[in-house]
């Protein structure tokens, strides 16, 4: 006789595992008892599928008996293909869970702490089920590792100077003209002052306001304005942008690295953080540096 640990079963075990998402976007992630396949890892409510049972079935057990609440309506949202302690295999459906009646709460048989969180939460992500994260990250379009206060304003100031540079290198005299899109340079930089403002207008409403939803700039609506406003100098836009900026990296300094991972809804895309719609200045930004890089082209063409 060998003391030898049994080979895994040779085909992966069938599971289901729950999705439950709050308002602000968190999801429920439960932490496994120190045995079993997923010892001490943190994951979705998460059980094996009986020989007996469907998947929807043990997707109730896992609601009434793993999470005690009382089942609303859930949607099959995709498979993922799990490997646990000892080589262990899973094919695990997962749903997303709706309208649950109840306050979650886990069971300790089955699990040693239970967090609303976001999956990139330090506390959680390192020791997440990795295939579990990786889906989560992708489903809810989170980046690889949760942002910071100074990585967004070096990001700021990365974007705010390309800006400017591509500015520069229009010739000073074509500054004013309309070269691409119907645009001049200066236009470009009064609408990027105007969006920033913006943004920043309805980025703190999502952190500060519960149940605002995100309302989009209006392109359209600007241009109408614009082509109503006298003409600008171009110092005067200049202070505009610088201004707008100021008040972006005033507000972003007031808070807490941990606020940039609240959520808040937006109309189109559901929610979304408050570090998303940061960066979202800054690919703006972006986008316009490179228009007025075709504009510096334009104007040297001429």
């Amino acid at each position: 006789m060998t003391n030898e640990s049994p080979a895994p079963p040779a085909g992966p075990l069938l599971a289901s595992a729950a999705v439950m998402r709050r308002d602000d976007g968190r999801v429920l992630l439960l932490q496994h008892l120190e045995d079993g396949p997923f010892a001490g890892r943190w994951s979705l409510p998460i059980a094996g599928v009986g020989d007996d049972e469907t998947a929807e079935d043990a997707l109730g057990r896992v609601l009434r008996e793993h999470v005690h609440v009382q089942p609303g309506p859930f949607d099959f949202e995709d498979t993922l293909y799990v490997t646990g302690d000892g080589g262990l295999r899973f094919v695990v459906n997962a749903f997303l869970c709706h309208g649950w009646q109840g306050e979650p709460r886990f069971n300790s048989k089955h699990y040693a702490d239970a967090v609303w969180a976001h999956p990139a939460t330090p506390s959680v992500a390192s020791d997440l089920l990795p295939e579990v994260g990786e889906w989560l990250a992708r489903t809810l379009g989170e980046p690889d590792h949760p942002q910071t206060i100074d990585a967004l304003g070096d990001l700021l100031s990365e974007t705010r100077g390309a800006l400017l540079a591509a500015y520069e290198s229009v010739p000073e005299e074509a500054r004013d003209a309309t070269l691409v899109d119907g645009w001049s340079p200066v236009d470009v930089l009064a609408h990027v002052a105007d969006v920033e403002a913006y943004y920043l207008a309805e980025t703190d409403r999502l952190l500060r306001v519960p149940g605002h939803t995100w309302q989009s700039f209006n392109p359209a609506q600007w241009d109408a304005i614009q082509a109503t406003r006298p003409a600008e100098e171009a110092s005067v836009v200049r202070q505009r942008l610088d201004a707008a900026r100021e008040r972006t990296r005033f507000w972003l300094a007031s808070l807490e690295d941990d606020q940039l991972e609240q959520f808040g809804n937006h109309h189109e895309r559901g929610a979304v953080r408050i570090s998303d719609r940061i960066e979202k200045f800054a690919r703006h930004e972006h986008e316009h540096a490179e228009q007025l890089l075709a504009m510096s082209d334009a104007a040297r063409d001429a």
